[in-house]
């Protein structure tokens, strides 16, 4: 199953002169064809008999942001071009991957019209005989290649006004439905379950696990069972990481196509009971925290009636007092980690 998408157009922040063997004008004010505005890309006129051809111009960082897990399937170019003496043609029209010129030729010779006219070379299933990625599309040396021919003799004025490129790509979707994705603590261990309905080709799940929610390593690996009815999974994680535990759900096809879930997180505390001592506590002294860790905690003081008192943070063993230097009686306090988890939380006698 696959959704078709359309990327652009975009235009070219990057242009230079690119030199051809055997050419006789450079081209100049090669910026100018950033955006349709009446400034041109120019060379003035060619030399010599026809025919008689320029360098390459060359446009690159369109500034595409296409997706990850897509399947590009066409680039189109649009070039805005004209010569009001009407003796220029396309020459080349070449796409340029990784900063490389390509030998594909998308060049009919077709003339430049005396008024400014957009001409479209590829189409929605044009790959310029290569293979994309979306991060070869996304590169900032991603663009295309273009030189003119004079094929009249006289004078030419040929000029571009404007480069722009169109990317059509899909997005694959995995022949599954994902109905549902969750992990839960047990004990010491977490308990990972998925069930999926409508496998179709798929090879296996791998249970991935992260500490920072962005780098994710492999937990497990589990077969699919290819089942038309609903089917369910289940993992386990017997070793979790203290604090903050990320999962996510690898989906890998036959074919190695993958697809992955969204991520979901499951808490562990640092393996201590958190508390505040010592209790009851004299103000003016140390007031103390179990945290053998040396996390970073959050301590919110609250008066028994819900009134927030202040905070403090601590990376170590005390605490800052600041806050409660005029006060007296029950104070109840609150601590979390740096993701804002609960991890403890009390009642502290003032005197």
């Amino acid at each position: 199953m696959i959704n078709a998408q359309i990327a652009g157009p975009n235009s070219a922040s990057t242009f230079a002169n690119v030199a051809i063997a055997g050419s006789n004008k450079s081209w100049t004010n090669t910026g100018n064809a950033a955006a349709s505005d009446n400034t041109y890309a120019t060379y003035g006129s060619l030399a010599g008999s026809s025919p008689s051809y320029t360098d390459y111009l060359q446009a690159t960082n369109f500034n595409f942001s296409i997706p990850g897990g897509v399947s590009i399937t066409g680039i189109v170019v649009e070039v805005e071009r004209a010569d009001p003496n009407q003796r220029t043609s396309d020459y080349r029209i070449r796409i340029v991957k990784g900063g490389v010129i390509g030998t594909a030729e998308r060049s009919s010779g077709a003339a430049y019209g005396s008024a400014d006219g957009y001409q479209t070379f590829g189409n929605s299933g044009d790959l310029w005989g290569d293979t994309w990625t979306e991060a070869d599309i996304n590169a900032s040396n991603f663009g295309v290649a273009i030189a003119a021919i004079r094929t009249v003799n006289g004078a030419n004025a040929g000029r571009i006004d404007h480069i722009r490129i169109i990317v059509y790509y899909d997005f694959v979707v995995l022949p599954l439905k994902l109905n549902s994705f969750s992990a839960k603590k047990n004990k010491n261990n977490v308990d990972i379950n998925w069930i999926t309905s409508d496998e179709s080709n798929m090879n296996h799940y791998e249970v991935e696990r992260s500490v920072n929610g962005g780098s994710f390593s492999l937990l497990t690996n589990v077969n699919s069972l290819n089942q038309a009815a609903s089917a369910t999974y289940t993992s386990s994680d017997i070793n979790p990481n203290k604090g903050i535990n990320y999962y996510r759900l690898k989906m890998v096809e036959n074919s190695g196509r993958v697809v992955y879930s969204k991520i979901i997180s499951v808490h562990f505390s640092s393996g201590n009971t958190m508390t505040l001592f010592p209790n009851p506590w004299v103000r003016g002294s140390e007031l103390n925290i179990t945290n053998l860790n040396g996390d970073q905690i959050g301590i919110e003081f609250y008066s028994v009636d819900g009134q927030m008192l202040g905070t403090s943070i601590s990376s170590g063993r005390s605490v800052s007092t600041g806050s409660l230097k005029l006060i007296k009686g029950i104070v109840l306090y609150r601590m979390k980690n740096s993701d804002g988890f609960i991890i403890g939380s009390g009642s502290l006698q003032v005197y």
